[in-house]
């Protein structure tokens, strides 16, 4: 009988702890502006213009979980295409800052770069250099 209830007891903590780890997730970005065909968004400090039709891409059941925008019906879990927030103490890129010409091979992106802004190495990468070029010179640390 006293493992019956404490198995209960048991039971009750665990479905409590999982209802509040899912509420609980990682930070997510909000949209703090929109304009003509772009919008601001802001994550944890940091601001970047992105065009008005990309959404947050849901990388919860990805391998990697960070914080992504990506163009409509990109897959959510794909590296490239889009936007995405890395920790900057955990970046390790192979070139510096600025933009480039990415490996096309495998449906890549054409261009791909990133920034430091705050605490993080903001990327982005797609098939129009100028888009990219417009995003990332747009990351900056947010006055809040």
């Amino acid at each position: 009988m006293v493992l019956t209830a404490l198995g209960a007891a048991l039971a009750v903590v665990v479905l409590v702890s999982c209802a509040g780890a899912e509420d609980s997730g990682f930070p997510t970005a909000r949209v703090v502006s929109t304009h003509d065909e772009w919008k601001t968004i802001e994550y944890q400090g940091v601001q970047v213009e992105i065009p008005a039709a990309w959404t947050r891409a849901a990388t919860e059941d990805c391998e990697f979980q960070f914080e992504r925008w990506t163009p409509p019906d990109l897959p959510a879990c794909r590296p490239d295409g889009g936007l995405a927030f890395y920790p900057s103490a955990t970046f390790d890129p192979k070139d510096g800052p600025g933009i480039r010409r990415g490996d096309a091979a495998g449906g890549a992106a054409a261009w791909a770069g990133y920034v430091y802004a705050g605490d993080f190495a903001v990327y982005a990468s797609g098939d129009d250099r100028d888009l990219i070029h417009h995003v990332l010179r747009s990351a900056d640390t947010s006055d809040e």
